[in-house]
C-alpha cells in the first residue's frame, strides 16, 4: 500500500453539498473523487511550475545547477540541445543588432540620408498601421 498521510481541510457546507450531488452522480465516493481531481491539479500546475523552469533554462536564464536545485532533476540532453541553439540564435541576433546600430549611427551622421531615412521611416509606420487596422476589420 502507497505511504500516505493525513490531510484535513474545512469547506464550507455550500462546497460540502456540491461535492455530495457531485459524488453521487458520477457514482464515486466523495473522498475518491477529491482524491482523483486534487491529484490532477497538482500535477497540471506542477507540470506548468516545471515548464516555465525549462524554458528559463532553455533561454539562458538559469544554469545546470540552478536548473536542478529548482525543478529537482538534471537538464535533459534535448533541453541541453535546444539550449546551445537558441544561445547561439541570441548571439547572431546581438551580431546582427549591433551592426545595424552602427549602420544607423553612420546614416545619421549625414544629415541628407538622415531626411531620406526619416522618410522611409515613417513609410514603414504607415505600411504596419494600415495592416493592423486591415487585420482587425477582418477579425
Amino acid at each position: 500500500m502507497e505511504d500516505t498521510e493525513q490531510f484535513n481541510i474545512r469547506l464550507p457546507k455550500a462546497l460540502l453539498y456540491d461535492l455530495e450531488f457531485v459524488s453521487q452522480h458520477v457514482k464515486i465516493n466523495r473522498n475518491d473523487w477529491v482524491r482523483l481531481n486534487l491529484a490532477k491539479i497538482i500535477m497540471d500546475t506542477k507540470g506548468e511550475i516545471i515548464g516555465r523552469f525549462e524554458k528559463k533554462y532553455v533561454d539562458g536564464f538559469l544554469t545546470d545547477e540552478e536548473f536542478k536545485k529548482l525543478a529537482g532533476f538534471n537538464p535533459t540532453e534535448g533541453m541541453k540541445e535546444v539550449r546551445a541553439k537558441e544561445l547561439g540564435y541570441k548571439e547572431k541576433g546581438k551580431e546582427e543588432f549591433r551592426k545595424y546600430a552602427q549602420e544607423l549611427a553612420r546614416i545619421f551622421k549625414d544629415e541628407s540620408k538622415k531626411i531620406y531615412f526619416d522618410g522611409y521611416l515613417k513609410k514603414i509606420i504607415k505600411k504596419v498601421d494600415s495592416e493592423k487596422k486591415e487585420k482587425n476589420v477582418n477579425k
